[in-house]
């Protein structure tokens, strides 16, 4: 359960791949910008705290169907901190995501995979095992006006296996408050 979201883009990226005549050169911009914040996911025992500040740009590939409904491609960018056993470190990172749902309509799956950076690897007695971290998640968006909108995201860090054989991870509950540059 826990590789879900990655299995699911993963899914969804070989699914776009098989069907390149259907995919529409779209146009690119800096579609939102905002911030966000959130709990460990993992129980009682972990305390991380994560809060950042993410850009959207949304790159020129989608798929659509004549209604509108479909999948567009994005760039996210993040930064921000983790908190834990009173300790503060960075977190950044970037990479590609999908957004699935049909524009002008309020509702939108976000679905993305990053990679991350960390200014400390060790929050108390946890041990991420590595600077180098990549990030897959899942959420959801709601566009509750043309300018604005809120979001939740379920997310996974880890450091994928490729620093030895600890690979402890951390989920994360996040919500978040976007602004849209357009309609």
């Amino acid at each position: 359960m826990r590789n879900l979201p990655s299995r699911l883009l993963l899914t969804t990226v070989l699914a776009l791949c098989c069907y390149p005549g259907h995919l529409a050169a779209a146009e690119n911009f800096w579609s939102s910008i905002g911030v966000r914040g959130g709990l460990s996911a993992d129980g009682k025992d972990h305390d991380l705290i994560q809060g950042d500040a993410f850009a959207v740009y949304q790159l020129p590939w989608e798929l659509r169907s004549r209604s509108g409904w479909g999948v567009g491609t994005q760039l996210e960018l993040s930064a921000g901190v983790l908190h834990g056993s009173e300790k503060y470190g960075f977190i950044g990172s970037a990479g590609p995501a999908l957004n699935l749902g049909r524009p002008q309509f309020p509702l939108a799956l976000d679905l993305g995979l990053s990679v991350a950076v960390l200014s400390r690897d060790t929050f108390g007695d946890r041990d991420y095992n590595g600077y180098g971290q990549f990030i897959s998640h899942a959420g959801v968006d709601y566009r509750f006006s043309r300018t604005l909108g809120l979001g939740y995201r379920f997310q996974h860090m880890s450091n994928a296996g490729l620093n030895g054989r600890h690979n402890p991870g951390a989920n994360m509950h996040l919500f978040g408050l976007s602004w849209y540059f357009a309609p």
